[in-house]
């Protein structure tokens, strides 16, 4: 497994959709690639259980 880590912060990509969803974004195929993105930042700043 990988542990290399996403190129933009799940803060950095929460901040996009939160402006794409208030310019009426919602929905759209740059919404869902965003969700996919942020839910990979989430998962990557996650520390792994001892």
């Amino acid at each position: 497994m990988s542990a290399t880590r996403p190129a933009r912060s799940a803060a950095e990509v929460n901040s996009e959709i939160r402006d794409l969803v208030a310019a009426g974004g919602a929905g759209t195929d740059r919404y869902r690639e965003l969700l996919v993105e942020w839910g990979e930042a989430m998962r990557a700043e996650v520390e792994p259980a001892a």
